[in-house]
């Protein structure tokens, strides 16, 4: 723009003729010959022409050419250094001067208006990230603030994993027990007289804490004369309902050295159901032959053989049982407050501490909390009020309720397990007789064997 400007203010200024003196003409009169044209006379100042002059700049050319010379070099003078430049001290500024002036502030404009122009962008990335920064904290707020469900459901589960862990010792204990007892194993009843023994001490357990007057057509009046056994216990070593199905929590650890009465009842029911009549030990002497380094292999150790063969089978039944106990021995405490709170939450004004105590028992087992994390907690309206809730808390909720579906699952998944080993058990216990005349007719002389 500012070349464009110059050009033309050049233009308007070398078509403007500036001089302070008239311009030199060569002239003479008419008619020729009048006057020699020679010397001044022929190139005086002129400043009219008459009709009766004639030109003769022909032979006065160079003077002429030379004046106008020295004009256009005067205007260039006066173009360049005083219009211009201007280099006269005192002088004016020529327009030189001006433009640079015109040109220094053009550019300090530019530039100031630069510098506001990128205020406005810094200031717009800077409000465009403290909304950015306000948004993510908003929604961190939002997001990250749990509901009073979840938490519900977090400090439920605190101790599920060590209540498993108390369920496996508890199994794994059981079945060794029931084991040992058919084995007559050391540390037995029947270690000492066998199953006479065995029989005598679970009568005795019976009458003091099982027996109940009016089974028997009421016959059993003299036996349980001696020692009434209490209400709350009778017929326990026979009825599962009652001693193992309907209780969430049963009261057994084995960690303290008294015995509890779910202890006892467990350990009553199981010989009922399991090995009622244990085996008859065998004398050494029909184990081993005179050789005492060579075993006898006679009819009294294959006898022992199958007793063993028969426990096995009886100890796949027992698992399945003394796992179900195991289940629902006492949890870890940890978690009992919380489990506490979430069942009274379901009737405020009928559930007290001595009430829940009696339904899921002090410290609840592994099933009981189970029991509240897929059904007792769904059961509770609050819980699907509270489903209107953020979008965050509604998927962490979904997670928990998956979470302990698979739990749950897994559980299932271990008792088809158990009932599939069961099963399996049944059917070659129901083989056995099938396979014994097929080995008879491969080998007829091992009949009668």
């Amino acid at each position: 723009m500012i070349k464009r400007f110059l050009m033309i203010l050049s233009v308007i200024l070398l078509t403007i003729t500036i001089s302070t003196k008239p311009s030199f003409a060569a002239v003479c009169c008419k008619p020729p010959g009048s006057c020699p044209c020679d010397g001044d006379l022929c190139y005086l100042f002129v400043t009219a022409c008459s009709l009766v002059c004639s030109s003769c700049s022909e032979n006065y050319e160079g003077k002429t050419t030379g004046h106008f010379d020295e004009e256009v070099q005067n205007q260039k003078d006066w173009m360049i250094n005083i219009f211009w430049k201007d280099t006269e001290a005192g002088d004016t500024p020529g327009l030189l001067a001006a433009m640079m002036l015109m040109t220094k502030q053009l550019t300090a404009n530019t530039i100031q208006r630069t510098q506001i122009i990128g205020t406005f962008f810094d200031a717009k990335h800077q409000l465009e990230t403290q909304r950015l920064f306000q948004t993510l904290t908003a929604r961190a707020h939002k997001d990250y603030h749990p509901s009073e469900e979840l938490c519900t459901v977090g400090t439920a589960v605190r101790s599920l994993a060590a209540s498993e862990r108390i369920s496996d010792l508890v199994s794994t204990a059981y079945s060794k027990r029931s084991i040992d007892r058919q084995l007559l194993s050391k540390h037995t009843i029947g270690m000492e007289d066998g199953t006479e023994t065995d029989q005598r001490s679970r009568l005795l357990q019976f009458i003091t804490h099982y027996c109940n007057p009016e089974d028997n057509t009421g016959n059993l009046g003299l036996l349980c004369k001696k020692k009434v056994a209490p209400a709350e216990t009778k017929n326990k070593d026979i009825n599962y309902t009652t001693a193992m199905d309907l209780p969430l929590t049963l009261d057994i650890d084995l960690e303290d050295e008294g015995v509890t009465a779910d202890e006892r009842n467990i350990h009553a029911l199981t010989s009922n159901l399991i090995s009622h009549q244990i085996m008859p030990s065998v004398a050494n002497q029909k184990l081993m032959s005179k050789d005492i380094t060579i075993p006898a292999y006679g009819p009294a150790a294959v006898a022992y053989l199958d007793s063993r063969a028969l426990v096995a089978k009886r100890s796949v039944a027992a698992n399945s049982l003394t796992a179900i106990a195991a289940l629902k021995a006492s949890g870890s405490p940890e978690s009992t407050p919380f489990i506490y709170a979430i069942i009274k939450e379901l009737s405020p004004e009928k559930f007290n501490i001595e009430n829940i105590k009696e339904l899921i028992g002090e410290y609840p087992s592994y099933f009981a909390q189970m029991e509240v994390l897929t059904k007792k907690l769904y059961q509770n309206p609050k819980f699907y009020s509270d489903l209107y809730d953020k979008p965050a808390n509604v998927m962490r909720k979904d997670v928990a309720i998956q979470a302990a579906e698979l739990m749950q699952k897994r559980d299932i998944y271990r008792s088809l397990l158990r009932s599939e080993v069961t099963m399996a058990t049944m059917l070659e216990a129901a083989l056995l007789s099938e396979q014994e005349k097929l080995k008879n007719e491969i080998n007829p002389s091992r009949q009668g064997k």
